[in-house]
């Protein structure tokens, strides 16, 4: 568990550092929050890979990497995701990330972060989206089944704000080819363990624009994650992604397409850690 300390001026500088470095969108990341790690560095790879041949073709290879690193009060960790699927030679998933994040433990329940990501998304003609932000996270529960075991049961929620900037390909209106903005950033996050070998996260992510309330995004998050055998783990995830205001883009053949104000994606796979 990290443990309190004062927080002190070099870490604030970071933070600040990291609030104003220009890293370009934001995915969900509660999930990927880890409570239980002891102090020292720590290395995650996953990898997955389908082959579907004979009336259709299809391949789809998925692969990430991340790296956390624990001491005292501060938890810092880097990770990023991508994937590219195929069907008859056209590719219908070609996405990927890149995210950065340091947590600062304050006092008590209390914690401050900074964390800088990248993100691109061909499906949603998205070239890329870039953001850096910040902002406050605050413990209101955390219920433990016994002395020495870890946490079963937690609540989160945390506010704060993020520069945007994101690139759209072939939109009709140029204004939405590249836009630059903050938005406000809140979520709420469930955490619950019965044991140590199942972990179950659900989160839900409000993000307006500061300046147009009507543009605002929701995503809804669940993660469940259960030890198969040592270091070996299986994963389910179930994404849900809501745009007030998508795009309006034009296709190769001149028409016009809106972009979907909401996509669902459901993964599975494996992780070793080591």
């Amino acid at each position: 568990m990290v443990t309190n300390s004062d927080f002190s001026t070099a870490n604030l500088s970071l933070v600040i550092f990291a609030l104003g470095s220009l890293l370009y969108g934001q995915v969900a990341i509660e999930p990927m929050r880890k409570a239980d790690l002891t102090p020292g560095l720590h290395t995650n790879l996953n990898l997955d890979f389908s082959m579907l041949a004979g009336n259709s073709s299809h391949t789809r290879v998925r692969t990430g990497l991340r790296f956390d690193y624990l001491k005292g009060a501060v938890h810092s960790f880097l990770t990023s995701s991508f994937q590219q699927g195929s069907l008859i030679e056209e590719y219908f998933v070609n996405k990927g990330f890149a995210h950065l994040r340091r947590t600062q433990s304050l006092r008590g329940r209390l914690f401050v972060e900074g964390f800088l990501q990248w993100e691109y998304n061909d499906f949603i003609r998205l070239k890329d989206r870039r953001l850096a932000g910040g902002g406050l996270r605050v413990r209101w529960l955390e219920e433990r089944m016994g002395e020495k075991e870890a946490p079963s049961l937690q609540v989160h929620t945390g506010t704060g704000f993020m520069w945007e900037r994101e690139r759209i390909r072939n939109t009709k209106d140029p204004t939405d080819a590249l836009k630059d903005l903050s938005r406000s950033t809140n979520y709420v996050t469930l955490g619950w363990t019965p044991d140590e070998r199942v972990l179950l996260q659900l989160t839900t992510y409000f993000q307006p624009d500061v300046r147009r309330p009507k543009d605002f995004r929701v995503l809804l998050d669940g993660h469940l994650a259960f030890t198969l055998a040592g270091k070996l783990s299986a994963t389910i995830k179930l994404s849900t992604r809501y745009d007030n205001e998508p795009p309006i883009v034009i296709e190769k053949d001149g028409l016009e397409k809106g972009i979907k104000k909401y996509d669902v994606e459901l993964t599975s796979g494996l992780t070793y850690t080591f």
